[in-house]
């Protein structure tokens, strides 16, 4: 999977890679895509340090502040069904209290694309309590895609969540997992990316198996 990423740089500082995804831009008009992602898990996982790893400068100084969340936006260039698809992501960091999320839900979760659940390594529980947040999210949103981040990889010493245990988690919730580090920024785009790739591949199977509203309704209304 080739993803390209788009961020606000000083022209003499821009790598190539976003100064290929501009140019592709200009040969080739991507699918636009606007998509609603979530973090959720318990205080202390690295939610925000995340998120702030990934915007960095593509983060353009506005941010929405509501009720226990902060949001986001950023966008990326992925690759779905063979064309290439320019994502809106914004990003919604949840308040790290399932007592609150439960509480606002529907404020929080409606029409979400997708979700990053997000576990620290060196706490054994916040990995337990993503079943909880899950459940919250898919109640509202329903089976949208979803990825699990082992957060703080960086912390090699400390860890205490084995990789069994991940395995046993993602399977019993049939998502995949990555390990990350918001110090190192290890798999953080990835992550991102990666959701943004499910998020758009489900968009598209829902619109392909939507119902067509029957063209005789227009004819008999004449």
């Amino acid at each position: 999977m080739r993803i390209i990423f788009a961020r606000r740089h000083e022209t003499e500082h821009v790598p190539f890679a976003i100064k290929r995804a501009e140019a592709q831009r200009r040969a080739v008009a991507p699918d636009r895509a606007k998509l609603k992602v979530c973090l959720v898990g318990n205080e202390g996982v690295g939610k925000t340090s995340l998120i702030r790893r990934f915007v960095l400068s593509a983060f353009d100084e506005r941010y929405l502040r509501t009720a226990g969340v902060v949001v986001h936006k950023r966008v990326v260039f992925v690759p779905a069904d063979g064309a290439m698809h320019e994502a809106v992501l914004t990003v919604w960091d949840v308040i790290g209290r399932d007592e609150f999320a439960g509480r606002y839900r529907e404020a929080y979760f409606t029409n979400s694309s997708g979700v990053l659940a997000v576990c620290d390594l060196t706490r054994p529980e916040t990995l337990d309590a993503l079943a909880r947040w899950l459940d919250i999210v898919r109640d509202v949103a329903g089976d949208i895609p979803a990825v699990v981040l082992a957060n703080k990889r960086d912390m090699a010493d400390h860890v205490q969540i084995e990789e069994d245990d991940l395995y046993a988690f993602c399977e019993l919730y049939r998502v995949p997992f990555l390990e990350t580090s918001a110090k190192t920024g290890e798999n953080v785009e990835l992550a991102f990316a990666k959701l943004a790739e499910m998020g758009i591949r489900d968009a598209l199977a829902r619109r392909m198996h939507a119902p067509v509203p029957p063209e005789a309704d227009s004819i008999h209304a004449a």
